[in-house]
């Protein structure tokens, strides 16, 4: 038993001594260690480095605040390299190449640190209050390759019409007619038209334009307008019969640039056609596409007013073709104190030959009135029978 316990002691300061003989022989050796190399990639940066990385210094959108309309604005915003490697900048197409007249960076390449400037300039053109409109910095900043930058705004009038045209519809050669448009001033309530011109003179003696300043009430339909004026528009007699569309540039005391009035209407001839399907102004009737079988029986009206109406005859000439073909006159109607309506019906009977009645082959209805004006009026008919 004491020769087991003996041999127990002995081995425990065997490997004691062991292990202290061999930490001493090898305390300045390197142990080996397995290490495997990582392939960052091609443009990759290495582990701890930035990059290059852009920075708008005052922002990215511009807010102007207020500009007049049509005026010319210019911002530089700043940009700055906050990374530690070359940065790249381009700028690319702006939202409106016609508001938009500049948009250029003042340097393509800034070192870690370094600030240019990317300018933009814009004119106001557009009839909205407000306006904004941007544009892309192209970067070679990873994280961010487009930058959007942009401007914004509210566009304040200086002075604007209340809206751009006067209509007279129908008048006769004998009626005299007015219209009025309002005129508002934005800046300052001491608003006068220094000068008026018509686009066409030769019109010129058929109007006359008066001024006067706005009531009170005018004055609050637009509650931001200081001051204005109501422009006074009359058409006098005598306009030649047919369309008009006359432009008057108003110039104010508050801006060089003109106000353009168009005065938009028509002198109407005493004795004209109406119903469906009438092309008025060319005195053209359109019956579309007729069944063989079917036929067709259609009403259109003349209008005779003016002071002759009372004294005018209608009477229908003669019509072609003659055949598979009619045009009648029914009684006149008095419907209203100033208008006389005659009725013309045209027929195509059933069973009436396919044909195409076209331009250059129309079915014609010749008219012969009294009215010492309009002695004839020729009366096309467009249809085409099909079987």
């Amino acid at each position: 038993m004491k020769a087991t316990l003996f041999a127990l002691v002995a081995l425990a300061v065997g490997v004691a001594a062991g292990i202290g003989l061999t930490q001493r022989e090898f305390a300045h050796e390197a142990v080996p260690v397995d290490v495997t190399p990582v392939n960052i990639g091609k443009g990759a940066r290495p582990p701890g480095t930035i990059g290059p990385k852009v920075t708008i210094v005052n922002g990215e959108r511009y807010d102007f605040g207020t500009m007049d309309r049509n005026a010319h604005g210019k911002h530089a915003f700043i940009v700055r390299n906050d990374g530690d490697a070359p940065l790249t900048l381009a700028t690319g197409k702006p939202s409106c190449l016609v508001c938009v007249k500049v948009f250029s960076v003042a340097k393509e390449l800034l070192q870690p640190g370094e600030k240019t400037e990317v300018n933009i300039e814009w004119d106001v053109k557009t009839s909205d209050a407000d306006f904004e409109q941007s544009g892309p910095l192209e970067t070679n900043d990873p994280t961010r390759k487009s930058v959007h930058l942009s401007i914004r705004g509210k566009v304040l009038d200086t002075v604007r019409l209340e809206r751009p045209d006067v209509h007279f519809h129908d008048l006769l050669q004998t009626d005299s007619a007015s219209g009025s448009v309002n005129i508002y001033a934005f800046r300052d309530a001491d608003l006068k038209v220094e000068k008026h011109e018509f686009s066409n003179p030769a019109l010129e003696p058929y109007f006359s334009i008066s001024l006067a300043p706005l009531s009170d009430d005018d004055l609050a339909r637009e509650p931001s307008a200081k001051g204005g004026l109501k422009v006074q528009v009359e058409v006098k007699p005598g306009l030649p019969y047919g369309d008009f569309n006359e432009s008057i540039n108003i110039t104010t005391n508050h801006s060089p640039d003109p106000l353009t009035l168009r005065i938009i209407g028509n002198i109407a001839s005493d004795i004209f056609l109406m119903g469906q399907n009438v092309v008025r102004d060319k005195l053209l009737v359109g019956l579309g596409a007729i069944p063989q079988k079917e036929g067709k029986k259609h009403t259109i009206f003349l209008i005779v007013k003016g002071p002759h109406r009372d004294d005018t005859k209608v009477n229908i000439e003669s019509f072609e073709p003659t055949s598979e073909f009619s045009a009648r006159l029914g009684e006149p109607i008095r419907d209203s104190a100033k208008t006389i309506r005659y009725p013309i019906v045209i027929e195509i009977p059933p069973g009436a030959t396919p044909v195409a009645r076209m331009e250059g082959t129309y079915a014609n209805i010749h008219v012969t009135t009294t009215h010492p004006d309009v002695k004839d009026l020729n009366i096309k008919v467009r249809y085409i029978v099909k079987e």
